[in-house]
């Protein structure tokens, strides 16, 4: 038995409606309905559900021209993760157990948080099938704290986490504006293996100057995986998350940087974070389910254009 059959259940609602079986998929959407860890406002294992309901309710063209409809993309959803609630250690193990197996059939994985900690496993379980890519984290927060409350395996050291799996040899943050000083010293400890980008940055070069510098240092990865906390927005446009942060990014500066930079080297990528019980109006689902999909039009379509 794959630990896919041992460890995913099949949900009741299918990404953008996607009908392929796992055998023939280039892409494979996993959710994982873990929030054992948040420290403020839990809600995200909600999350996988609502941002599929969304995704079946929005157009499957891409916002940013990448000349595919959603349709178009050969996408199985395997389902969500039986999760094991109290116990984050548990939980990544079973993460990277199916990460890895996907990776290892050559399958693109696309994962739905659940809260941020889930990020370790994915990358434990890339590491796992051999592959070790960079990292381009957009997030609020940098998550680089050895633990936190008296938790290391938890939301607020998933990137440390991470990085400890695959040993990147650049990480990138767009959107970070919120960090503990252990964090901020931390990361100048490894030099300029890591990069924060700021939205004051990003408001002040433009989005465009912002993709060209990011093609430019990713440009010696052999792959990269995107890393997407929706927090990593401004709250009037993602207001449904945990641990909200004023001064963030807006929509359009999100989907500039993605149509500039996701190419035919990401090896998969997570959403998080997003949390449905404190947006009733649905509104962060629908930016992520959006998100999402144009990751997913833009490399399939590099992809095709090699």
């Amino acid at each position: 038995m794959s630990t896919i059959d041992l460890y995913v259940e099949r949900a009741p609602l299918r990404f953008a409606g996607a009908t392929a079986s796992l055998e023939s998929a280039a892409y494979a959407v996993l959710g994982v309905p873990f929030d054992s860890t948040s420290s403020y406002r839990p809600g995200s294992r909600f999350a996988p559900m609502s941002i599929r309901e969304a995704s079946i309710n929005i157009e499957s063209n891409s916002l940013t021209g990448a000349g595919l409809f959603i349709e178009e993309v050969i996408i199985s959803d395997i389902g969500d993760l039986a999760v094991v609630h109290g116990d984050p250690k548990e939980t990544l193990r079973r993460v990277e157990s199916v990460v890895g197996e996907l990776a290892g059939k050559g399958v693109i994985p696309i994962v739905i948080g659940g809260e941020h900690t889930i990020t370790a496993g994915v990358a434990r379980g890339l590491s796992r099938a051999g592959v070790r890519p960079c990292l381009l984290v957009f997030d609020a927060h940098l998550d680089l704290r050895e633990d936190y409350l008296g938790c290391k395996y938890g939301h607020a050291s998933a990137i440390r986490l991470a990085r400890e799996a695959i040993a990147p040899d650049v990480t990138i943050y767009v959107g970070a504006r919120a960090y503990a000083r252990e964090e901020l010293e931390y990361a100048a400890s490894l030099g300029d293996s890591i990069q924060i980008i700021s939205p004051v940055e990003v408001k002040k070069l433009g989005p465009s100057a912002v993709a060209s510098h990011l093609r430019n240092r990713l440009s010696r990865c052999e792959s990269v995986y995107l890393s997407f906390d929706i927090d990593a927005l401004d709250p009037a446009y993602a207001p449904g998350t945990g641990t909200p942060e004023p001064m963030g990014l807006d929509a359009f500066e999100v989907f500039r940087i993605l149509s500039l930079v996701v190419d035919e080297r990401f090896v998969g990528m997570d959403l998080v974070e997003v949390n449905p019980l404190v947006d009733k109006t649905g509104v962060t689902s629908v930016l992520a389910a959006r998100i999402l999909q144009e990751f997913l039009l833009l490399r399939e379509g590099r992809r095709r254009a090699r």
